[in-house]
């Protein structure tokens, strides 16, 4: 049995060998929040394990699969014969916030939807090629979330579509953006604008 998973991971390094290097843990895809000043940021390049990592390479956050079952290679997460959910957190602060996940794989594709604190978005490619070696593309996708109230964690989540994926990047980021107001809004103020005309005009009378 121990050859025969030996034999299994060595089969998977040849296959992913090639586009796990070419990657080289930099992103091809300009980032998807442009040149906006970020809030709060985690950005992992490389992984600790393939089960669970709270150290990324910048800011603060973590990352866990679960069920595990894939291993390291190359610094990446290789899901092997397993299909995970992979759920990333961030930490936050009050205000109104676009939010976003990125993500690079290689191999078979992520499932298309992922969920911020349970809310649901789909992806956007930002990028997009052929295995350098092996089977499948070469992704990078990202997820937006538009106006969030911001609160103390955020929690994102995104699955493997099927197994043998390599998970070469993940970035979290929120931009804080100027809360719109809703037409009540507008509309009671300019209710109170007009009240005020009107003391104003009162107060002119009674002077005369």
């Amino acid at each position: 049995m121990k050859n025969k998973f030996s034999l299994i991971v060595l089969a998977a390094s040849v296959a992913f060998s090639g586009s796990a290097l070419a990657a080289g843990n930099v992103w091809d895809s300009a980032t998807p929040w442009g040149s906006s000043t970020l809030a709060q940021f985690a950005e992992w390049n490389t992984f600790d394990s393939a089960a669970f990592d709270n150290t990324p390479e910048s800011g603060t956050g973590s990352i866990s699969l679960s069920p595990a079952g894939g291993f390291l290679f190359d610094t990446n997460i290789y899901t092997f014969n397993s299909i995970p959910t992979v759920t990333g957190t961030l930490a936050g602060t009050a205000g109104v916030f676009d939010v976003y996940l990125r993500v690079a794989s290689q191999g078979n594709p992520l499932v298309s939807t992922a969920t911020l604190n349970g809310v649901s978005a789909s992806s956007i490619l930002g990028y997009t090629a052929a295995a350098d070696l092996g089977a499948g593309t070469e992704e990078e996708l990202y997820w937006v979330w538009k106006g969030v109230t911001g609160g103390d964690l955020y929690t994102f989540q995104f699955q493997a579509s099927t197994a043998h994926i390599l998970i070469d990047q993940i970035a979290l980021a929120t931009v804080a953006v100027t809360a719109v107001p809703e037409p009540s809004s507008y509309a009671m103020l300019a209710l109170g604008l007009g009240m005020l005309g009107a003391a104003g005009r009162r107060a002119r009378k009674q002077a005369k």
